[in-house]
C-alpha cells in the first residue's frame, strides 16, 4: 500500500490535522486509565463470537499476548505522532488480521467497541469543558475512522492480489491443460527407452558407473517433470469436495508416512485422539505432505543431529486447525506471502507450485494455510472449517 499517499488522502478526506492529533495527546492521560477495561472489554467481544474466535488458535496466552499488543496499539493512538511510521505500522496490524482470516465484520465491529468505551472515558473525564471535549471526540472520531480506512484497504490489497493470483491460475490452467497431454507423451516415451536400456545393459552384464548414475538422472528428472505437470494439472482443476469425517490423529499419521520423509527426519504427532477432521481426505492429503515435505527439504541443511517436525491439531466450534512445525531456518520476513504465490521458489529445482496448490485447496473448503511467526523454524497453520449443512427446503424445515 503507498502509505504517503494514502495518508495524505485519507487524513485530508475526514479533516484530521494538527490540531486534532494536539487534542488526542491532551486526553491520552484522561483515557490511560481506563485502557484495561476498554481492552477486556474488546475481547470479551470477540471471544463471545465463535467466527471472530476462530482467528485466534493460541487460547488464552495468545490471547494474554494480543492485549499487551492492544494496549501499545491504543496507547500510541492518543499519544501520537501521527506520521508516516505511524501509518505503516497500522497497516502492518491489518495485514496481520488478514493472514489470520479475521472476518472484516468482526474487525469492524470490536473496533465500535473502543469506540464506544473511549467516548464514555472522556464523557466521565473531569476538567474537560464543553468545547475541550467536543474537540476531543471529533479527534477520536477522525482517528478511529482512520484506523478502519487503513485496515480495509490491507483487506482490499489482500483481495487484489487473490483476483491477480485467481488470474494467473486460469491462465496457468489453458497452459497446462493445453500441453501437458503433449508433454506426457514423449516423457512417456523417453521413461520406457531409459527403461529398455537399463535392462538390455544388465542382460549384458554392462557395468559402467557413470552409464548408470546418467540412467538414474534421467528417470529422476522424468519424474520430477511428471509430477511438475500434474501439479499444474490439479492447481487449474476445480475438483468438487468429497468432504468426510474421520478422527485427525489417523488422518495425520496415514498423512505422515504417504510423504515419506528421508531418514533423520523425526515427526512428532500432537493430536490426541477424538478430534474431528471434517474435509475431502485425498485432497487434504496432499496438503499436508507438501507441507512436511516442504519442511524436510528446509532443514536439509542441518548435518549436526537430529531433523524435527512437529504436528498438532485443535477444535472448536468452527472446525480444525493443524499445525506444522519445524526447526529449520524459517523462512525471511519478505517471502511469507510470495511463497504462497504460484511459480514462485526459493528452490533450485523448485516448481513454485506446491504452496499455491496448498493455498487452493484449504480455500476450496473455506479454509486457510497461513505461515505464522516463529521464534525458531517455520509454523504453517492449516485451518479447515467444517462442512455447512446445506439449507432445508421450506416444506422440510423442522417446526416446533
Amino acid at each position: 500500500m503507498p502509505t504517503h499517499t494514502f495518508r495524505e488522502n485519507v487524513t485530508a478526506y475526514v479533516g484530521f490535522d494538527d490540531l486534532a492529533s494536539a487534542a488526542l495527546r491532551r486526553a491520552h492521560p484522561l483515557v490511560a486509565p481506563h485502557f484495561g477495561a476498554i481492552i477486556d472489554d474488546f475481547y470479551a467481544t470477540i471471544e463471545a463470537h465463535p467466527g471472530a474466535r476462530a482467528a485466534i488458535t493460541g487460547g488464552a496466552a495468545q490471547i494474554m499476548r494480543l492485549k499487551r499488543s492492544l494496549v501499545r496499539w491504543i496507547d500510541e493512538l492518543f499519544r501520537g505522532p501521527h506520521d508516516e511510521a505511524y501509518f505503516e505500522r497500522r497497516a502492518r496490524i491489518g495485514r496481520t488480521h488478514v493472514q489470520i482470516s479475521l472476518p472484516q465484520v468482526y474487525m469492524l465491529t470490536a473496533m465500535d467497541r473502543i469506540r464506544l468505551r473511549s467516548v464514555d472515558a472522556l464523557r466521565d473525564a473531569p476538567g474537560l469543558d464543553p468545547e475541550a471535549l467536543r474537540q476531543t471526540l471529533s479527534a477520536l472520531h477522525q482517528i478511529l475512522d482512520i484506523e478502519l480506512a487503513i485496515m480495509l484497504e490491507t483487506y482490499r490489497d489482500d483481495l487484489l492480489t487473490k483476483n491477480r493470483t485467481a488470474e494467473r491460475l486460469a491462465t496457468i490452467g489453458q497452459f497446462a491443460a493445453g500441453i501437458g497431454h503433449e508433454l506426457r507423451n514423449p516423457l512417456g516415451v523417453v521413461e520406457t527407452s531409459a527403461f529398455l536400456v537399463t535392462r538390455r545393459l544388465e542382460q549384458l552384464e554392462f557395468s559402467d558407473l557413470t552409464v548408470t548414475r546418467h540412467l538414474e538422472k534421467i528417470s529422476s528428472e522424468i519424474q520430477r517433470s511428471g509430477k511438475t505437470i500434474s501439479d499444474l494439472l490439479e492447481l487449474a482443476r476445480n475438483r468438487p469436495l468429497k468432504r468426510r469425517r474421520v478422527d485427525t490423529r489417523q488422518f495425520v499419521t496415514e498423512a505422515v508416512e504417504i510423504a515419506h520423509l528421508p531418514p533423520g527426519v523425526e515427526v512428532a504427532i500432537e493430536v490426541s485422539e477424538g478430534i474431528v477432521l471434517d474435509a475431502d481426505l485425498d485432497q487434504l492429503t496432499r496438503v499436508v505432505t507438501n507441507l512436511l515435505i516442504n519442511a524436510s527439504q528446509a532443514m536439509a541443511g542441518n548435518m549436526t543431529g537430529k531433523r524435527h517436525i512437529w504436528i498438532d491439531a485443535r477444535r472448536d466450534e468452527a472446525g480444525t486447525t493443524l499445525r506444522i512445525r519445524d526447526d529449520g531456518p524459517g523462512v525471511p520476513a519478505n517471502l511469507r506471502e510470495p511463497i504462497f504465490e504460484a511459480l514462485f521458489t526459493t528452490k533450485a529445482k523448485g516448481s513454485g507450485l506446491g504452496l499455491a496448490l496448498c493455498r487452493r485447496i484449504a480455500e476450496a473448503h473455506g479454509g486457510s494455510v497461513v505461515l505464522d511467526p516463529s521464534e525458531r523454524g517455520a509454523t504453517f497453520r492449516l485451518t479447515i472449517p467444517d462442512a455447512q449443512p446445506e439449507a432445508c427446503p421450506a416444506s422440510e424445515v423442522p417446526i416446533g
